[in-house]
């Protein structure tokens, strides 16, 4: 292999001769040398690990410590907010026969995402990424501490609601920061040969701290622990998750807009036609999860009669062969140079999980029992719904312009706020008009739609996209 070409480019304007048949001039070589001598002494300087997942994930080793502090601080995040989550579904409204009016009450969170995500989307590619990050952390940290006084004695129990609901919103606006910061920062640091694997590993951060920290609440309430325990041990791990953005994240190589306002960068996002083919795709699925999330004490129970052992099969039969087939299907699906099929697969297996849940479940709760013998057939169904979210992520920032990628997952954040409000307002409908029967008519329509969506999507090309040469900058003319 002759010198890089940034180096024959940098050395070219200097006059030198060329000294060999490639043209490299002896100012060229010496240069090449010397960047040779750096790169093996810094790689002597690291460990086998950080040489072996450089390798692996095709990164420099400021991307991979950029990243992996980016991950780290999301998994603390979200599994601290989401505690706080379990607490609030559990507090607000547990009488089954108020389901509408808490899933109305929980649709709060994902309105205020999307109504504010597309500024901060914007507001990603005009100003950087690292403040809003840092925004969207301090925000979820106040609204998780605000929550122990709106579901105390202080608070009237007829205010309780309306100002969860302020609190929910912050939430929300904490979500979309995040959510568009984040999604951004990440495709900076990806390329053809490892996007899929790169969200992958946002996904599983992302759900890792969801159900971990999702779990950890709900467990420490059938527990006994207090409800305002429970919220402030959340709020502190969202405030330690401030810290680490703020001194081990640092800012991507983006190009900014600073020229484009919001309109006119969100009207270029949505006409994008392969975008727009993406809502049926999508919506559905996060409909699904929202209503998961809302009605999680009707799905499996919450009575106090189920065994804290049967829980933990359930959980574990579930999350770790998720999690395995995130990393290991993005990894297939950035060799393959393939979406599409990772997507179509990881939606049946999703519908057959949710006929099976449905199937175990009864107007008093799960029979947990059923659920426990089929824990087989959970781990693979699992293992095989691992495969959709690392492709349809992969999927956006395949077709994305990286001049307007915070704003074009601003985008996706408002289809996954839609989907959260749509999943908690029809199926508390649907649980008050023909109860445990509610999630498997969700389920079956929810995946029937995101099925045929699928069918109707572009494979992106398998070569880089002309049109993104430079990671730092966006196309000529854009």
């Amino acid at each position: 292999m002759g010198v890089p070409s940034y180096l024959r480019i940098r050395t070219t304007v200097s006059g030198s001769r060329p000294l060999n048949r490639r043209g490299e001039s002896r100012g060229t070589i010496l240069i090449y040398v010397a960047h040779r001598w750096h790169g093996w002494r810094r790689r002597i300087r690291m460990g086998p690990l950080t040489r072996f997942l450089m390798k692996t994930f095709h990164l420099e080793p400021g991307d991979l410590s950029n990243l992996t502090s980016l991950y780290f601080a999301t998994f603390v995040m979200r599994a601290a907010a989401f505690a706080g989550v379990a607490v609030m579904q559990h507090v607000m409204y547990p009488d089954p026969k108020d389901a509408f009016w808490k899933g109305l009450l929980f649709a709060v969170y994902p309105l205020a995402e999307i109504t504010t995500v597309g500024y901060f989307g914007a507001l990603c590619d005009r100003m950087g990424r690292k403040r809003i990050l840092v925004l969207a952390h301090l925000i979820t940290a106040a609204a998780v501490f605000l929550f122990i006084p709106s579901i105390g004695p202080p608070t009237p129990d007829v205010l309780r609601p309306y100002l969860v609901a302020v609190f929910f919103a912050m939430f929300g606006i904490g979500a979309a920061a995040k959510v568009a910061s984040t999604l951004a920062m990440v495709n900076d640091h990806a390329n053809v040969e490892n996007r899929a694997q790169l969200f992958a590993f946002f996904d599983l951060v992302t759900f890792g701290g969801l159900v971990g920290g999702f779990g950890a609440g709900f467990l420490a309430l059938k527990a006994s622990v207090a409800e305002a325990v429970v919220l402030a041990a959340g709020g502190l791990g969202v405030a330690a998750s401030v810290v680490i953005v703020q001194f081990l994240v640092r800012e991507t190589e983006f190009m900014p807009e600073p020229q484009r306002g919001t309109i006119e960068l969100l009207r270029t996002v949505l006409g994008n036609r392969d975008i727009r083919r993406l809502l049926p795709v999508y919506v559905p699925v996060v409909a699904l999860y929202g209503y998961v999330l809302s009605f999680t004490d009707h799905l499996i129970g919450t009575g106090g009669t189920a065994p804290l052992s049967s829980l933990l099969i359930i959980v574990a039969s579930l999350g770790l062969p998720l999690g395995g087939s995130l990393a290991f299907s993005g990894r297939l699906s950035d060799r393959a140079r393939l979406r599409r099929p990772f997507m179509a697969l990881g939606l049946a297996c999703f519908g057959g999980l949710s006929i099976l849940f449905a199937a175990a479940t009864a107007p008093s709760g799960s029979n947990l029992g059923l659920l426990v013998s089929e824990w087989p057939l959970i781990a693979i169904l699992a293992a095989g719904a691992g495969t959709f979210p690392p492709a349809a992520l992969a999927y956006l920032g395949d077709i994305v312009e990286r001049a307007v990628s915070g704003t074009t997952f601003g985008i996706y954040s408002i289809i996954f706020g839609s989907g959260l409000i749509i999943g908690p307002i029809l199926g508390g409908a649907l649980t008050e008009a023909v109860g445990s029967l509610a999630f498997a008519v969700l389920a079956l329509s929810f995946i029937g739609i995101s099925g045929a969506g699928v069918a109707f999507i572009r494979e992106p090309a398998k070569e880089p996209r002309r049109a993104s040469p430079d990671p730092a900058g966006p196309p000529d003319g854009k």
